[in-house]
């Protein structure tokens, strides 16, 4: 069964004092887009991520984010340059000195003095880093797969039901077609005893005519590619493959037999079968737009 390229994944994972959470979104894109967003201490790790997704998606516009949080030991330390603030410390006592001004500098104020605090992050180690994110990540791509196979299995049924219908149009038209001819026939025929009166008609005539307006309204070459490209379409259903691209194609060679055969026919009744199976292959081209 075809999968919907649209879907929600959220996976979380602990270890190496890390607690990750990866959400996976995706949306319809004509092609893998796969866009990652992490902290900046896990940027070296954003390529293996992308090939994770890859995996499992062919097509679709892709939103991989990631979100880290202690769990554990600090991921960042801090340090303190005592001989930094001591040249702060006694240059503010020099120069409240020579400007006879009275008061004492706090540890307070010191600490936020360019450069006495510095807060640097904690070296990790990538490879074990590498192990939660992918535990994460692996998580959210099998929620973001339940996810895509449920939606897919109901476009899926839609794509039936409407083909469904098409090929009941189709049985309509090949029975109406050969009335259609007979009742050209008929018309032709009538209308050339009324102009001739007492006149015979000739009748060899009468057929030639008929036979020509059958030849050129014969829709049977169009009604048997339509009938097959609605099989081939059952056929791509029900493999597990992306469908997507071939679904498209399909569709817009549906689309064309049914123009044709809009345009060779010159009946009411089959005109509005036609445009009864265009307003079908839209909906259908509109829902295959998801599909992978």
């Amino acid at each position: 069964m075809p999968k919907s390229m649209t879907g929600y994944g959220r996976g979380t994972s602990t270890g190496a004092g890390l607690s990750v959470t990866v959400e996976v979104r995706s949306t319809n894109h004509r092609y893998r887009d796969i866009n990652v967003r992490a902290p900046r201490e896990l940027s070296e790790l954003e390529d293996r991520l992308r090939a994770l997704v890859a995996e499992s998606l062919a097509r679709g516009h892709v939103d991989v984010i990631v979100t880290v949080e202690e769990a554990g030991a600090p991921l960042k330390t801090v340090e303190v340059r005592p001989d930094l603030a001591q040249a702060y410390h006694a240059a503010a006592k020099d120069l409240a000195a020579r400007l006879g001004l009275a008061g004492e500098i706090g540890v307070e104020a010191l600490l936020t003095l360019p450069d006495v605090v510095t807060v640097k992050a904690v070296p990790i180690d990538p490879d074990a880093v590498w192990q939660v994110v992918e535990a994460a990540a692996r998580e959210a791509m099998e929620a973001l797969g339940r996810m895509r196979a449920a939606e897919g299995d109901a476009l899926a049924r839609d794509l039936i039901h409407r083909t469904s219908r098409i090929e009941q149009l189709i049985a309509r038209i090949s029975e109406r077609a050969p009335v259609v001819v007979a009742e050209y026939r008929a018309r032709l025929e009538a209308r050339l005893r009324e102009l001739l009166a007492d006149v015979p008609v000739d009748e060899t005539r009468i057929a030639m005519e008929a036979a020509i307006y059958a030849d050129k309204s014969n829709i049977t070459e169009e009604l048997v590619r339509l009938a097959s490209h609605i099989a081939q379409v059952h056929s791509v259903i029900e493999q597990a493959e992306p469908a997507g691209r071939r679904l498209e194609f399909l569709v817009q060679e549906m689309h064309r037999e049914a123009n044709t055969i809009g345009s060779k026919s010159q009946d009411v009744e089959i005109s509005h079968m036609v445009m009864e199976i265009k307003s079908e292959l839209e909906k259908i081209r509109e829902q295959i737009q998801n599909i992978e």
